[in-house]
């Protein structure tokens, strides 16, 4: 089970499998065209397509599985009975790969689709759907707390400056209050020390 967790995320991951273009690589939407597919693969001695295709059958049951799990499992158990009634066959074309890293990578892959019980890789591809639909939750989320947390902060900021605008705006209306009393106070001080003196003056002249 080690090796085909292994293969299985490697191959949802396109670390593995070889990106040769071929149409023919391309996993067929419909369980009856899957013997066709395999098979024009191996009749052209096409290692490195088979090598994608099978890569491409694990991704195309796990867009099955959610919706229609009884047509991904018929998909790979269709896949796993051609593998195992062309194994000689495979493993010959396979091991032609020119790169032999690629070509065991292959070997190993094929052997795990064809010998891992359905139930079991079905299991598998499950796995590997709920953490990839885990990781994009997981994404969406810190996406939309980050735009909260920055809606939140402008809002805040805001907030802040319009209260230091009343702010502000109070302490202007109170010092101008204050310089107004200020200057009243000093007019009416004026005013009577000016009819003080005048008093004064006045007194002044009648004592004489």
């Amino acid at each position: 089970m080690a090796v085909a967790t292994m293969t299985l995320a490697s191959c949802l991951g396109k670390t593995e499998t070889p990106g040769t273009g071929d149409p023919q690589a391309e996993a067929p939407s419909e369980v009856k065209d899957l013997p066709t597919a395999l098979g024009n693969l191996l009749k052209n001695g096409d290692g490195e397509g088979l090598f994608a295709l099978v890569g491409n059958i694990q991704e195309k049951a796990l867009s099955f599985i959610k919706d229609n799990p009884q047509k991904a499992q018929e998909y790979l158990q269709t896949a796993q009975q051609f593998l195992k009634d062309n194994a000689a066959k495979i493993s010959e074309v396979v091991g032609k790969i020119a790169n032999s890293d690629m070509a065991e990578r292959a070997q190993e892959l094929i052997k795990s689709v064809s010998e891992q019980p359905v139930d079991q890789l079905l299991g598998l591809v499950g796995i590997a759907g709920d953490q990839l639909n885990d990781a994009a939750g997981a994404a969406n989320d810190a996406v939309e707390g980050a735009v909260e947390g920055a809606v939140d902060a402008a809002g805040n900021a805001v907030d802040a400056a319009k209260d230091a605008v009343g702010n502000a705006v109070e302490g202007a209306k109170d010092a101008a209050g204050q310089a107004v009393e200020g200057a009243k106070k000093a007019a009416n001080d004026a005013v009577d020390n000016a009819a003080e003196a005048a008093k004064k003056a006045v007194g002044g002249l009648v004592g004489e």
